[in-house]
């Protein structure tokens, strides 16, 4: 799995740091910061998850 994430479209909502907090942050800026752009497997359901859920859909998933 390989995340990117478009942060010029990001609202900080923190959706994805509640869900997947290993590997979303929301910085001190309100946007999204990646901190695990190939996390492990443990982690995939939630980074889909917050993928999904994300309102601008700024986080992009390639498996």
């Amino acid at each position: 799995m390989k995340i990117t994430i478009d942060v010029d479209k990001c609202i900080g909502s923190g959706s994805c740091e509640m869900i997947a907090p290993g590997v979303f942050e929301v910085g001190d800026d309100g946007l999204v910061n990646l901190l695990d752009d190939r996390p492990g497997a443990e982690h995939h359901g939630a980074v889909r998850t917050a993928a999904a859920s994300c309102p601008t859909q700024v986080i992009a998933v390639d498996d």
